[in-house]
């Protein structure tokens, strides 16, 4: 059985995984559609299987990143996306050439490889190639760089170089709802910035979706930040980028239900401000009454910051990141299979379900909203 999936871009994702050898024969070269041979040396800590091939290697063989290949073990073929980073949805398979991976991985996104896929380290397995740049439009669209030097962004505001920003859409209260990178490690260079941001704003509470208490023990913090974290103001609720996960959504619920216990304005961060805050940000914006135009408004503000990438601008490349990396969650949490309804949800009272179908209780979720919605 085969399942579309589409971000412009088509794939095939057949039932089962597999395993790979190393070596590309002549014959193979002379093909017009490359083929690999490999193996399975080792699983990571996530679940994704390591085969015995680099990047260069995948390029020596004819393959490129965008490609659509497949990968067969013991006689089942998976049709994936290969990319250098984890660009599909939520369980969806793909081949991964990580830069910080010392070889090319398969996994299901966020999720892993099943049971069933998982022991089989040594099992031979084959590459094919089944559509040359099948899905260059998302390679292009998800590997975006940006740097860590303040002077190359001479156009942006402090503020905006720091992806840091008031949230207001729906109903919730201009300043009471902010949200940033990292006012906390300052791996990206941005800690000081997002710092000063939140001390101008007079944030007083933040919600931290990156870092756990031993994390937090390691940072050189900016002062303000050092304030916050000093005085019992931040909420420490690590998550991985999967909004289906239950251990994402025990941790989130848990931080909601604490947050109107800590005084106004609030901040939401990750690393980057980007996936994780921009999943939690569309919540809330979704429970405090926000249009769907309004929620992806929001998000794309982000890639603006990092990328100069803007819906004016850059049309189909907005709609591809929109459509992978936000529209899944959002479909996730109002409970619907048709990414074309996201339009016409009533995002108040369908993520409203969602909280309490989560553990949220009604008058939890009307203390939240009021904690947005009230000024002062």
């Amino acid at each position: 059985m085969t399942t579309k999936y589409s971000a412009k871009s088509l794939f095939l994702l057949l039932a089962g995984l597999f395993t790979l050898v190393t070596s590309c024969s002549d014959d193979d070269k002379a093909n017009s559609m490359p083929v690999c041979q490999s193996i399975i040396s080792s699983y990571n800590e996530f679940g994704a299987a390591m085969l015995d091939l680099t990047e260069a290697d995948m390029t020596e063989a004819g393959f490129t990143l965008g490609d659509v290949i497949s990968i067969t073990v013991d006689g089942t073929e998976i049709v994936m996306p290969y990319y250098d980073g984890f660009y599909t949805r939520n369980a969806e398979y793909l081949c991964v050439a990580y830069p910080t991976y010392p070889s090319v991985c398969f996994t299901a996104n966020n999720v892993g490889l099943p049971a069933e896929l998982r022991g089989l380290e040594g099992h031979a397995v084959t590459i094919r190639m089944k559509e040359r740049g099948g899905c260059l439009d998302v390679q292009t669209a998800l590997s975006m760089k940006y740097t860590n030097k303040r002077e190359d962004y001479p156009h942006l505001s402090d503020a905006q170089y720091a992806n840091a920003r008031a949230v207001s859409a729906g109903n919730i209260a201009y300043g009471m709802l902010h949200r940033s990178s990292s006012p906390f490690c300052n791996d990206i260079i941005r800690a000081f910035y997002v710092s000063e941001y939140l001390e101008n704003q007079q944030v007083q509470t933040v919600l931290n979706l990156a870092d756990t208490e031993d994390n937090m023990q390691t940072y050189d913090m900016p002062p303000y930040s050092r304030t916050l974290w000093d005085g019992g103001n931040v909420i420490l609720c690590p998550l991985k980028a999967d909004p289906t996960a239950d251990d994402y959504n025990n941790r989130l619920i848990a931080a909601l239900k604490e947050l109107p216990s800590h005084p106004a304005p609030y901040v939401v961060h990750c690393m980057e401000g980007k996936d994780r805050t921009g999943y939690v940000c569309a919540l809330l914006e979704g429970l405090c009454g926000a249009t769907y135009e309004e929620i992806v408004a929001d998000y794309l503000i982000t890639y603006a910051n990092y990328y100069q990438i803007t819906p004016e601008e850059n049309p189909e490349l907005c709609n591809s990141l929109v459509s992978l990396r936000l529209n899944a969650c959002l479909m996730y949490y109002a409970g619907i299979d048709d990414e074309t309804l996201l339009p016409f949800v009533d995002y108040a009272k369908a993520f409203s379900d969602y909280l309490l179908s989560h553990g949220m209780t009604a008058q939890q979720i009307d203390a939240l909203i009021q904690a947005l919605v009230s000024k002062g």
